[in-house]
């Protein structure tokens, strides 16, 4: 809207405006004085253009962006620590510290133990199981202690493009009384959901399934089931949580689906299976998080865009024989399935 108002624009303005009794040549005071007026009075425009980027949706930023997307109730998440199961020979106490790889674990219970990552983010997730902990101080009759799985992944704080994308969809199929919208809003305000499907009337009138992934777009572990079955309907039909009374929700994990992919390459020589193997499984779970229980996206893995995934990697030259699944053909999931990456066979 203020492009127009560049410092050359401006400073041509104000000599133009100026009388032929008044010397404006470069060495005069008045052009001096005119330069300096037209050098803040830009910048005073670039900030106004920079004031309307923030304050519409498609252009904010930041903090900004936080308080445009709060006025709908959507509210940026923060980072969330990792939850971790563990194995110890005796059930370690409530709030014992431990250090694995530079990072710090809190015991949040004790039989089963789970612990709780000291540092917010996905640093906690990235832990082999089975790595040894150390405790920070003398536990009594302590032998073995490692760490387990992941049971509720660590997230990074929420990115300004996946908050644009919670607004829009806040504002194109709003959340009210109870509609499907609201249990997908209700289920990811749970810490560690990733996305949702929400089944009205699946056993009858009056009752909700919600399946959930993780942060991953994993399938949810029985804790995360848990939490979300308390956080909105504790006790069924009661209303004692975020569901109406009268509702009767289910909360339920994803289905696992295996992705197996085969096929035969031609590499250069300055890469290796194994290294194309590695690529080529990031680059598939990336893509089946697009699919997974997202609104309006087909839950269909194509055949042909796993082979545009294996050509995008550097060093391989060409396929052939691609399946998925041990079929030349695109792979359908049901409703309540998530994909994760299976047996990746490359062969030269």
């Amino acid at each position: 809207m203020f492009e127009q108002f560049t410092y050359e624009a401006l400073l041509e303005e104000m000599l133009l405006d100026t009388g032929d009794d008044f010397d404006t040549t470069e060495t005069s005071p008045i052009y001096a004085s005119y330069a300096k007026t037209a050098t803040q009075a830009a910048s005073a425009y670039r900030s106004l253009e920079r004031v309307l980027e923030l304050v519409f949706m498609a252009t904010s930023e930041g903090d900004y962006l936080k308080m445009r997307t709060a006025e709908m109730d959507v509210i940026a998440e923060v980072a969330t620590p990792a939850i971790r199961s563990g194995t110890f020979n005796l059930p370690p106490p409530l709030d014992s510290r431990f250090f694995v790889d530079d990072v710090y674990f809190t015991v949040i219970q004790s039989d089963p133990p789970l612990l709780e990552c000291e540092t917010a983010g996905i640093i906690g997730n990235k832990i082999p199981s089975g790595a040894a902990l150390l405790p920070l101080e003398t536990i009594t009759g302590l032998e073995t202690a490692t760490l387990g799985d992941v049971v509720i992944a660590g997230e990074e704080a929420e990115t300004d493009d996946n908050l644009k994308l919670r607004y829009e969809e806040r504002v194109t199929d709003p959340a009210a009384s109870g509609n499907a919208a609201h249990y997908r809003q209700w289920a990811r305000e749970v810490s560690g959901v990733g996305a949702v499907k929400v089944f009205p009337n699946w056993d009858g009138p009056d009752t909700v399934k919600v399946v959930i992934v993780d942060g991953d777009f994993q399938p949810a572990s029985t804790l995360l089931v848990e939490n979300v079955q308390n956080y909105i309907d504790p006790v069924p039909g009661a209303g004692q949580g975020t569901a109406p009374a009268g509702a009767f929700v289910t909360a339920e994990s994803a289905i696992s689906v295996s992705v197996n992919v085969d096929a035969t390459i031609v590499i250069t020589a300055a890469t290796t299976v194994d290294t194309v193997k590695a690529a080529f499984s990031r680059a598939l779970t990336e893509y089946m998080k697009k699919l997974t229980f997202q609104e309006g996206v087909e839950p269909v893995i194509r055949l042909r865009q796993v082979g545009s995934l294996l050509l995008d990697i550097a060093g391989v030259v060409d396929y052939s024989g691609l399946k998925i699944n041990g079929l030349e053909d695109n792979l359908i999931l049901k409703d309540t399935e998530a994909p994760v990456v299976g047996v990746v066979n490359f062969v030269v």
